[in-house]
């Protein structure tokens, strides 16, 4: 019996190759503007920027940023101001992270399945806008995938308080500071350590560390103000194969029966495949991280989703079935490829609908609202420099601030708290000049019944479905008091 030939091209080069090929035609659909960004980017971003120009910033006013700061540090140095250059660097994270899907599926003797949900991954609408806004749920996943690997790396080599376990702890760190299901990583490291300990020194050291670094994170951030509140998690799932809607406005009638189907189908993987995904460390992870992330249900949740329906859900349709197994490959695989087919036609024109939609610039109701001040703003520009004349002081308290002031370039802050009646409300506007805000949201209904009551205190300069564009009127000075009149000696 003769050898095989060997390969002319190694495999590893193809896929190689295949993900140079999608990260240049990723790249090439992405915004270079700062708009549809992510507030928790905006800010890492931002910090990033300042400490590489030496800037003071009122950055800093605005909380802990997430570890993506330290991810994007060397960023403000090389590139500042830059914001395609973190797009760049997120498009070589998620390639290294299908990557590592690939071999965990592939180590299991699923190659095939691994190929496809990777592939189908890769093209998802929701992952190629979860890169455009530097969204939380690429690193999340990427946080998951290396934890998954350290841990099998440290069990192959087990040195107590080597480089290993510290690598392992900052990337608890790193996913306990993007979003709630972040907390999936440390926890399966604990049921790991907990259900099979190298020895009894190593488990109590894991332990301590694993549990010091989480309470330490969340005591920095202070939770997880970036990412907003709940959101509707039938609608995230909809979006979990075209994508998030830019318009506004309820749901439709679509979108509750497809979110409906597609959760349905995600509780239906969960449920017959829990146990296979429990006893390995990467699915026990993310079955951990969707629970977590369903008290956000936002679209970093959905991605996670989308990943364990793919890596998860592959696998169980294309097992083996003996009604199958008489007939020949085109009845064993005929679906399939007309399922492949079917999935790739819809991500296909989803992408080309979303990226006509980057090119003609339609923007969320919040991104235009936030685009028509930073316009203002750069249109007084032009008019002061006309005239030679100073720049007037533009300070603006905006409900999303990092992305306001990367979009404006000027001075951004929180929006001030609700006081107990206008005149006070209205101290706590001291030294702002503008105010972005969208009114209708339940932690502003205090606020904006405030500012309503001030009258000609504040000023509407535009209104439109995202919000509201306040501008506080300065004070006026109150007048000198003239000088007393001196009498004359005669």
């Amino acid at each position: 019996m003769t050898d095989p030939k060997p390969e002319l091209i190694p495999k590893r080069y193809w896929g190689y190759l295949a993900l140079l090929l999608w990260g240049a035609a990723a790249l090439f659909l992405m915004r270079h503007t700062p708009y549809a960004l992510d507030e928790g980017a905006a800010k890492a971003l931002i910090l990033d920027w300042s400490i590489g120009d030496q800037v003071a910033n009122s950055v800093v006013t605005l909380g802990t940023p997430d570890m993506r700061a330290l991810l994007w540090l060397p960023l403000g140095f090389l590139w500042p101001g830059q914001i395609f250059a973190a797009k760049v660097v997120t498009a070589l994270i998620l390639a290294l992270t299908a990557r590592g899907l690939f071999f965990w599926r592939k180590s299991h003797g699923a190659e095939e399945e691994a190929l496809l949900a990777t592939g189908l991954l890769l093209i998802a609408p929701l992952t190629l806008q979860q890169l455009d806004a530097l969204a939380p749920g690429i690193e999340l996943l990427a946080a998951f995938v290396a934890g998954a690997w350290l841990d099998r790396a440290y069990r192959q080599t087990p040195r107590a308080l080597g480089g290993l376990f510290f690598a392992q702890l900052a990337v608890c760190a790193f996913s306990v500071s993007l979003h709630p299901a972040g907390l999936a990583y440390p926890l399966a490291l604990l049921w790991s350590w907990w259900s099979q300990p190298l020895d009894r020194m190593q488990q109590r050291i894991f332990y301590v560390g694993i549990v010091l670094t989480t309470v330490l994170t969340l005591l920095l951030r202070m939770g997880w103000h970036d990412l907003g509140s709940w959101q509707n998690p039938v609608i995230n799932a909809a979006a979990m194969f075209w994508g998030p809607s830019l318009q506004g406005g309820d749901a439709t009638p679509e979108d509750w029966i497809s979110g409906l189907l597609l959760l349905g189908l995600l509780l239906a993987v969960i449920g017959y495949r829990r146990r296979q995904l429990w006893e390995d460390f990467m699915g026990r992870t993310l079955l951990l991280g969707i629970f977590l992330g369903a008290f956000l249900s936002d679209s970093a949740w959905g991605f996670l989703g989308l990943t364990l329906l793919f890596y998860g859900g592959l696998p169980w349709l294309l097992k083996p079935r003996a009604i199958m197994e008489k007939h020949g490959f085109m009845v064993q695989r005929g679906w399939l490829w007309v399922l492949l087919l079917l999935l790739s036609t819809m991500d296909m024109r989803a992408d080309r609908a979303w990226h006509d939609q980057t090119i003609n610039d339609v923007l969320s109701d919040q991104d235009q609202l936030i685009k028509t001040f930073a316009d203002d703003v750069d249109q007084l520009r032009k008019v002061m420099e006309e005239k030679n004349q100073p720049m007037p002081r533009i300070r603006v308290a905006s409900q999303w601030p990092a992305r306001t002031m990367l979009a404006c370039r000027c001075d951004a802050l929180a929006l001030p708290p609700a006081a107990k009646d206008p005149q006070s409300q209205l101290a706590l506007l001291h030294g702002l000049s503008h105010l972005v805000l969208t009114p209708s949201a339940s932690k502003n209904l205090g606020l904006a019944e405030n500012l309503a009551m001030l009258g000609t205190e504040v000023e509407t300069i535009s209104l439109q479905p995202g919000g509201v564009i306040l501008k506080v009127k300065a004070p006026v000075p109150a007048p000198a008091a003239s000088a007393p009149a001196t009498a004359t000696v005669p």
